[in-house]
């Protein structure tokens, strides 16, 4: 599967508005306590030192947010901030360019009187380089002499860098006696701050930290070395892990174009009966009718024996094209029929159709045709209480015995939690978000098929526009709780990964 797909998967399961973990996300400014004494550090430094400095750290350490936040930090009414890329000023004379045409004066002399103009104005200079370990040795040296040049009104200069930057600083010509530099070093975090780095991520993406438990909680600060570039990787990968055994279950009901093993064994069998009806001369039999269970939407048809017609709607591209070949096969397409309770059918217009097909005859009892189960759709028509139920046609002994048919809006045995619900629900509880599916049909599939679980039920949320539904276990008094919830829950359950939710987040999202 593709990054993209599972990217788009990754962002449905969990119900993100974005990737929580996107490098360098816009408004984004996470400080842990090793964080901000540094920042403090640095605002210090420039108003009581002359030095140079220098924040190195590895990749993804964070010294890029930390250079925002300095910027961003200082009062602009003291302070005239520039600030360059080494990737975009790599040389001596590529440096002084781009800071002279900042202050727009012409040449290196100029800029230190420009300096001292601003310095006599209440303005101190800050030239910020992020990425400085790109630079060549000679602009490290330009930005050396500044900081130098010119006492008080000198400009601050700080340089963001990884460790590679300590041979450059090492060629910078400066007096022995001169105390020129200082160098910040910045630490990994602890598992706590990544616990809560972590969080502060998932909450701008629309949900928090439940979605991690602490061992993978555990397993992300161990293989990133508490580096934020690195977490951002090694999370987003366990997440995208965690539902690899619910992917194709997602994608097949994605899809939804290949027909139920139930829909091609009924294609079968009515094959084989019209082949034997054909076989055995004499008039033509009526086919028997038959609702194939398709991806979309088949209406109702009621049989019960109530009065008045019953409206039977085609569906499309599959189930009534078989069903009028079955009757006529040079027939031309037909429109809707109304089927009334004694059997006869009815135009749309309500008169009788011409050219009704004589009774059907007996079949061989060696070879019985038993018709697929009839599925209903998603809401059904309940015939009158008032209404006598029509008796079961009796099946031969060698027929095997077909289920009983479902119907969507009437669940199994214990009923299906629905939206009053969880609106009802304490909002400090938990449930387990078992599936997640733009298909409520689909939902109400995968609840079906789950005989042996208790508490289930399904609610309507909006995802990326569209209606979502979602799927959910139990009602659990914490997160603890839920998460030894998922622990009990059968293993073909387990493996879709089920997460801890809030009722509060179930109760915000409700359609």
């Amino acid at each position: 599967m593709s990054d993209l797909s599972a990217t788009e998967d990754f962002l449905s399961h969990y119900q993100l508005q974005h990737d929580p973990f996107a490098g360098r996300t816009p408004g984004f400014r996470f400080f842990t306590p090793k964080r901000k004494p540094v920042l403090a550090q640095l605002h210090h430094m420039a108003h009581f030192s002359e030095q140079v400095q220098v924040v190195v750290g590895p990749t993804g350490a964070g010294k890029t947010l930390l250079r925002q936040a300095l910027v961003a930090s200082c009062n602009k009414d003291n302070v005239q901030c520039i600030v360059t890329s080494g990737r975009d000023t790599v040389d001596a004379s590529a440096l002084t360019r781009f800071l002279c045409q900042a202050l727009n004066v012409t040449d290196t002399q100029a800029l230190r009187d420009r300096t001292e103009q601003l310095h006599a104005t209440g303005l101190q200079l800050y030239l910020v380089v992020d990425d400085a370990h790109c630079l060549d040795s000679e602009a490290v040296q330009l930005l050396a002499d500044l900081s130098q040049s010119g006492g008080r009104a000198a400009p601050r200069v700080f340089l963001f860098a990884d460790d590679s930057i300590a041979d450059l600083l090492a060629t910078v010509d400066m007096p022995a006696d001169r105390v020129w530099l200082q160098l910040v070093e910045l630490a990994p975090f602890n598992l706590e701050e990544t616990r809560d780095y972590l969080g502060q991520r998932l909450e701008a993406a629309g949900q928090g930290i439940e979605l991690l438990d602490d061992e993978q909680i555990g397993q992300i600060h161990r293989q990133s070395g508490g580096w934020p570039g690195s977490i951002n990787d090694v999370a987003r990968q366990i997440m995208i892990d965690a539902i690899e055994p619910a992917r194709p279950i997602a994608s097949r009901r994605a899809k939804g174009a290949v027909l139920p093993l139930r829909s091609l064994v009924a294609l079968v069998l009515v094959g084989i009966g019209v082949a034997i009806a054909w076989m055995m001369g004499g008039d033509e039999p009526e086919a028997t009718r038959t609702v194939i269970n398709l991806p979309d939407q088949v209406a109702t048809v009621d049989v019960s024996g109530a009065e008045g017609p019953v409206l039977q709607m085609p569906s499309d591209d599959a189930a009534n094209p078989l069903e009028r070949i079955l009757q006529d096969p040079d027939a031309e397409p037909a429109t809707p029929a109304v089927v009334s309770a004694n059997g006869q059918t009815v135009s749309a217009s309500g008169t009788a159709a011409p050219n009704e097909l004589p009774e059907p005859i007996a079949m061989p009892e060696q070879m019985p045709v038993e018709a697929p189960e009839v599925v209903a759709a998603p809401e059904p028509v309940a015939a009158p209480a008032s209404q006598p139920q029509s008796q079961p046609q009796p099946q031969p002994e060698s027929a095997a015995p077909t289920a009983p048919p479902t119907t969507a809006s009437a669940p199994t045995a214990g009923g299906y939690h629905q939206a009053g619900w969880y609106r009802q629900r304490a909002a400090s509880e938990y449930s387990l978000q078992l599936l997640g599916s733009r298909s409520r049909q689909a939902a109400l599939d995968f609840m079906a098929a789950q005989s042996g679980v208790a508490d289930l039920g399904y609610f309507e949320t909006v995802h990326e526009g569209k209606p979502w539904f979602v799927v959910t276990q139990g009602a659990y008094a914490g997160r603890t709780q839920a998460q030894q919830g998922a622990a009990k829950l059968p293993e073909s359950l387990r493996k879709l990964n089920p997460w801890p939710r809030s009722m509060s987040s179930i109760q915000q999202s409700l359609r």
